[in-house]
């Protein structure tokens, strides 16, 4: 079950951080007054500690004074219902959270090489009647391509051995909805104090990384001229 969940919390915090990120590049890659600012709004999620990001969304998701106490107020959920205490709300409330951190990672990388792309491509483009999606797909994407692939091969190495976050957000439940195998090793380890099984699974895991990174770089070409 912990794997099964694993790869249906890598799948979608890869894809919804890629979205959010390539939205928050493409943004503030544009010039308007403030820009220096707006960017460093944007950043600052990543700088901020796993344990500190926890205790923001604690706050926020606490029944009787965060967002709970709104959406009884409204009439959604009854009143002293936490979001984390149920197995469907649970998830996606671990989702927006750790989507809060990890969306600018993806944001920083694309920016970095949307920077480096010439505005006379653009240029042409526009006298050539090119619009925006054909743009970004015949300018934009192939100068960000490389970036997005290492940021997803990261974020996806790194969501795969999440434990900091949910561990302390949900604590792997309820009811173990929420343990990723990097979770439930820890349990197995340090609370059912079997070290052998949970040696087994850490190399388990290790093999799946391995075969996962060299698929992944394979299949998007990584290294060679397209």
């Amino acid at each position: 079950n912990s794997l099964v969940f694993t790869f249906k919390w890598v799948v979608v915090e890869i894809a919804l951080q890629f979205v959010f990120g390539l939205i928050l590049a493409l943004l503030i890659n544009q010039t308007f007054k403030g820009r220096g600012i707006v960017r460093s709004l944007v950043f600052t999620p990543w700088a901020v500690a796993g344990i500190l990001t926890t205790t923001i969304w604690l706050l926020i998701y606490n029944p009787t004074t965060g967002v709970g106490r709104y959406l009884a107020d409204m009439g959604l959920i009854p009143y002293g219902t936490s979001l984390l205490s149920g197995e469907g709300t649970a998830f996606w409330a671990a989702v927006l959270a750790e989507l809060w951190k990890g969306a600018p990672f993806f944001a920083i990388l694309i920016l970095a090489d949307l920077q480096s792309v010439p505005a006379e491509l653009y240029e042409s483009a526009e006298m050539d009647g090119a619009g925006r999606v054909r743009k970004f797909l015949s300018i934009t994407w192939p100068h960000i391509r490389l970036a997005v692939v290492i940021a997803t091969l990261l974020r996806a190495v790194w969501e795969f051995n999440n434990v900091d976050l949910l561990y302390t957000l949900t604590g792997g439940g309820p009811a173990g909805s929420t343990t990723t195998l990097p979770l439930y090793v820890a349990q197995t380890a340090i609370y059912d104090r079997d070290f052998g099984y949970g040696s087994a699974l850490t190399v388990i895991a290790f093999i799946l990384l391995i075969i996962f990174t060299v698929v992944y770089l394979r299949m998007n070409r990584f290294g060679k001229d397209d």
